[in-house]
């Protein structure tokens, strides 16, 4: 059960997500009408792909959280693909990532776990074609590296 708490910024989530979600159509629209020149346009979508991301982790919602991510990936692969099919795959992709994001949010209480289930792994394979996503570190892995900055064992003392 949702706290009303959690319904309000899920509402305020959505208000925000038709100005990112607009931006990211607009975005792909203008890389479609001329893939190769407009590619660098890509990083829009990327960087609204991460707000939606970070929001969605905050709310815990998961799987939008995910989806995004996923799109954020493939939008930072897709501007450095060098072949038109390239673009055109990873556009294809990142308008089905938008879709599923918007209705998710526009219908929180349907349950759709096999469609997004389904669309995750294409996003993970369309990723994986492009040679995967970036690599990461957990935020134990940053916690480690900054207590051993911190403790003087990498200071050479």
């Amino acid at each position: 059960m949702m706290s009303r708490d959690h319904d309000i910024k899920l509402q305020e989530f959505i208000g925000e997500l038709s100005g990112f979600a607009q931006t990211a159509e607009d975005t792909l629209k203008k890389i479609e009408s001329d893939m190769m020149s407009n590619k660098s346009e890509f990083s829009v979508f990327s960087e609204r792909m991460f707000t939606i991301r970070g929001t969605a982790q905050q709310l815990g919602l998961p799987k939008i959280a995910e989806i995004a991510g996923l799109g954020e990936e493939i939008a930072i692969k897709g501007s450095a693909a060098e072949k038109n099919s390239q673009v055109r795959k990873c556009v294809g992709s990142l308008w089905d990532a938008l879709t599923t994001v918007k209705y998710l949010l526009m219908n929180p209480e349907v349950e759709t776990n096999e469609e997004q289930d389904i669309l995750v792994n294409r996003l993970q394979a369309t990723l994986k074609a492009f040679g995967g996503a970036r690599e990461t570190i957990s935020p134990d892995e940053i916690e480690k590296l900054l207590c051993s900055d911190n403790s003087g064992e990498n200071s050479g003392e």
